[in-house]
């Protein structure tokens, strides 16, 4: 068996064999100037320029800077300069104080205490390595006590110390913590009865008495850091937790118990029960004051709420009143959202000039709302505020009804017929769509159709050449020049194009890749015959994909109303499931409503009261993002039914018609659609007259076909 020395054992062997290697010649003590130093090529971290980072070499140069060069550098000639054999970390930091303008007396020709070593001793690359091997590195405990020491003991503070080791200040800090553990913990941590991770979090509490306490109640089982902090955070609150930042003034005019800590917002407030009744008091206050400024009845602070907890309770909305019975100043507030809207889209300035529009936009969205939603006065007098703390910061809930205040509460309460139940509105109130997004989703919807017809060749085919043939013979349509036929690619405006589902589009240019296109050769201009001969060679399967694809870009948005039965009947048999191949989205749809009608969204369409109990007063955009999220792919949190109605779920303005709808798939009898411009075939429309009954003439243009 052969033992081998341990590491210790072999750095004193290295070091033994480095000074018998030095011992016929003595090291020289020099002063050099820095200029004529230079890594020596042996040097053992020559190879390693990590090793002489800036962020690294920093803490070293200021530390020179403080308490000057501790350790002379090792150095050997080599030619006309000296290398430096150990010491490259040293020369690294000197240089950078020597680059350092506001560094006083540290130049390029400063001399630096060096040992020089004779050329001829062969021990240099033996120096180099002893030097890098047989270090040790510090304890971590006894870096910390070191750091406490110099601050009970040597007189500095924690910005002294930062200063002399170029290191922040809140690691300094966080060191001096940790020298400043229970003795008993440190000792511990020393002994490995417990991790440093474990010691460490025992600087969570200021008060070594109170870690002793928790040290104590823990020993004698496993114990992790997480549930040293949790056993400590039982023990106070400290200042800069936002519960602490909430109470901070009145604890201390109320003389509250303080442990102090190095830094003032990690000291702890200790007093548990005062800290709690002025929570309760300023949410008491919070709630009061959103109660005056809406005008509900009553008022109510809770430290907590759950879910459970306003199961019983019943909820009233606002409802949405007409912008000019808001007031001028809704006006004034919809034109610099526009306004914002506009300089958004054409800006080209700094992120934070962007985000300081975002953040106008929202408070301006915040105050609008307010102007153009309404309590009724019935809701009024029965709805009240709760304001709990959630999160970190107050949250409101407004427009609660208590359950002796719901309808038929008193009745039931007199007949021993149990809990009220929950305040359900007399029917779903119909989402607000402004005009702009209605018109949005008619664009959306028309693409839906187009890609689902584009990816049905046989059906988009008849349909093309019925509405042709239908278009000779009935003479319901606009009638173009020559022969009398027109291909028109539907405009479909979007404000938010950028942010719709991109699956239909993605579904049409998968289709549109996969034609052969060869016969119309964009790039090689040719005559009209000679494209025509060329598709009349296709096989029928691609000239049925070619209509196919060709009609999906004249699919127009139209609300699918009276006289566009036949895109509605063939629109339900291309998709019988729009949802699934289309779902709203945060930006496009759900951002464009009110949040009132989010909450409402969520409450009764979606089957998620907590949600929007829970969103009550949160800011509109973590709704909208909620929603998107929900929409995208549904949470594995849900009840079936919640699922089901998410998956289900569609705006009014997207949904295809029923066929009983009171649609007629025949083309007789219709009457004028304003929308549409359809006619009857009763009204004789000549050969050769363009149909003029369309209220926005199309542009007529040959579809695309690359």
């Amino acid at each position: 068996m052969i033992n081998r020395p341990s590491r210790s054992s072999r750095s004193e062997l290295m070091t033994l064999s480095v000074r018998t290697m030095t011992k016929s010649a003595d090291l020289t003590p020099m002063e050099i100037a820095l200029k004529t130093l230079d890594l020596h090529p042996l040097n053992a971290r020559a190879g390693a320029p990590e090793t002489y980072e800036d962020a690294d070499i920093a803490v070293l140069a200021a530390s020179i800077a403080t308490l000057g060069l501790l350790n002379p550098i090792i150095v050997q000639k080599t030619g006309k300069s000296w290398g430096v054999i150990a010491g490259g970390r040293r020369l690294a930091a000197l240089r950078m104080l020597a680059d350092d303008k506001s560094a006083k007396g540290w130049t390029h020709t400063s001399k630096i205490s060096c040992r020089a070593i004779p050329e001829n001793v062969a021990g240099a690359t033996a120096i180099t390595v002893a030097e890098n091997v047989t270090q040790k590195p510090m304890n971590p405990i006894d870096e910390f006590e070191a750091f406490a020491r110099m601050m009970e003991e040597g007189g500095h503070d924690a910005d002294s110390i930062a200063k002399m080791f170029g290191v922040e200040r809140r690691r300094v800090v966080e060191r001096l913590r940790y020298g400043r553990i229970h003795p008993e913990i440190r000792a511990a941590a020393r002994a490995q009865d417990i991790t440093l991770d474990v010691m460490k979090a025992y600087a969570e509490h200021p008060d070594t008495e109170v870690q002793k306490a928790v040290f104590d109640d823990l020993k004698d089982q496993y114990v992790s850091a997480y549930m040293v902090r949790n056993k400590l955070t039982e023990r106070g609150v400290k200042i800069g937790d936002p519960i602490g930042q909430l109470v901070i003034e009145a604890y201390r005019a109320e003389d509250g118990e303080i442990a102090a800590d190095l830094i003032e917002e990690d000291s702890v407030l200790t007093d548990q029960e005062l800290v709690e009744s002025l929570v309760i008091g300023h949410l008491q206050t919070a709630a009061e004051a959103e109660r005056v400024r809406l005008g509900f009845a009553w008022a109510e602070g809770r430290r907590t709420v759950a879910y459970e907890d306003l199961r019983p309770y019943g909820r009233v909305y606002p409802a949405q009143i007409d912008r000019d019975e808001a007031g001028p100043r809704a006006g004034e507030i919809a034109d610099r959202m526009a306004e914002i809207e506009e300089i958004e889209e054409m800006f080209d300035g700094t992120e934070g000039d962007l985000d300081a529009l975002e953040a106008e936009w929202q408070q301006l969205e915040a105050e609008y709302e307010d102007l153009v939603s309404r309590y009724s006065d019935e809701d009024l007098a029965l709805g009240g505020v709760i304001a709990t703390w959630e999160r970190g910061q107050i949250k409101l809930i407004a427009g609660l009804v208590r359950p002796e205040d719901l309808p038929g509460a008193a009745e039931k309460t007199a007949s021993g017929a149990g809990e009220a139940e929950p305040l359900a509105p007399d029917a779903p109130q119909p989402l607000g769509y402004s005009q702009s997004l209605t018109d949005d989703l008619k664009s959306e919807r028309s693409q839906v159709i187009g890609a689902a017809l584009a990816g049905a060749p046989d059906i988009a085919q008849d349909l093309l050449l019925f509405k042709i043939i239908a278009d000779l013979m009935g003479r319901t349509a606009r009638v173009s020049y020559a022969m009398g036929i027109s291909g028109t690619v539907a405009g479909r405006p979007h404000a938010k194009a950028e942010g719709i589902d991109p699956r239909p589009g993605e579904t049409l240019e998968a289709l549109r890749a996969g034609l052969d296109l060869s016969w119309w050769d964009a790039d090689t201009p040719s005559p009209m015959s000679e494209r025509f001969d060329r598709f009349r060679a296709l096989d029928a399967g691609m000239k049925a994909q070619i209509a196919a694809v060709a009609l999906a870009e004249a699919i127009q948005p139209s609300r699918l109303g009276r006289g566009e039965e036949l895109l509605a009947h063939v629109a339900r048999q291309v998709i019988p499931d729009l949802r699934a191949v289309w779902r709203p989205t945060g930006e496009a749809f759900f951002g464009r409503l009110k949040k009132s009608d989010l909450l409402g969204l969520l409450e009764r369409d979606l089957g998620q009261p907590e949600e929007a109990q829970r969103f009550a007063s949160s800011k509109k955009g973590e709704i909208v993002d909620y929603l998107d999220k929900l929409f995208a792919a549904p949470f594995a949190t849900l009840t079936p039914e919640q699922r089901a109605a998410v998956e289900s779920w569609c705006p009014d303005a997207m949904r295809l018609p029923e066929a009983d709808d009171g649609q007629r798939t025949d083309l007789t009898g219709l009457e004028d659609d304003a929308e549409t411009g359809d006619v009857s075939f009763e009204e004789n429309i000549p050969f050769g007259e363009p149909d003029d009954t369309t209220d926005e003439p199309q542009e007529e243009a040959e579809i695309e076909m690359v």
